[in-house]
């Protein structure tokens, strides 16, 4: 059942620049452990952002995470990552002022937050903890999430870059209770 609060962090969302929000069921999320393999030999960035395997949590940990909650709502937005990273804290934000206390948002790929200016993923210190936990979060992929059965099983479309001028479509993910 979708509450006008529900309802209200949607269109917030658009209003903050996503393309579509949509409240989904928490149990249309996909978690698999091939996902996170995927990460580990293919992605550039392993082992080298905060909110990225290794130290995103493991699937299994993403699969208890996700039982503590009921619904979620699914973003759906536009590059610049950065720009993108920040409404989905914002809406994390709002989502706690609306009295969601265990609200907690997932991006999309690596973490732009510490990015060199020229733009690109961040640049965590290869030694210590993240320089900015309070907005670090990490990407549903990061945490074992099958984010293109996910969104399928929830109406979204998404297919693959065929085109110049065609933009990546970024999800996000607002887990709510």
């Amino acid at each position: 059942m979708q509450t006008q609060e529900l309802m209200a962090l949607c269109e917030e969302a658009e209003r903050l620049g996503a393309t579509e929000a949509k409240v989904i069921d928490v149990s249309s999320v996909v978690v698999e452990p091939w996902v996170q393999l995927k990460c580990r030999f293919g992605c550039p960035q392993y082992g080298k952002s905060k909110t990225c395997p290794p130290f995103a949590p493991t699937y299994e940990e993403t699969r208890k995470i996700l039982g503590c909650y009921s619904q979620a709502i699914l973003i759906e937005g536009q590059p610049p990552g950065r720009d993108f990273k920040e409404m989905l804290l914002r809406l994390e934000g709002e989502a706690t002022r609306a009295g969601y206390h265990k609200a907690f948002v997932m991006g999309a790929g690596p973490c732009p937050l510490c990015a060199p200016a020229g733009g690109g993923p961040g640049v965590c210190p290869e030694e210590g903890p993240c320089l900015i936990p309070e907005k670090a979060r990490p990407a549903m992929e990061a945490c074992g999430i099958d984010v293109f059965q996910t969104i399928r099983n929830n109406g979204f479309t998404v297919s693959f870059l065929e085109e110049k001028g065609e933009y990546v479509k970024y999800f996000g993910l607002l887990l709510l209770d």
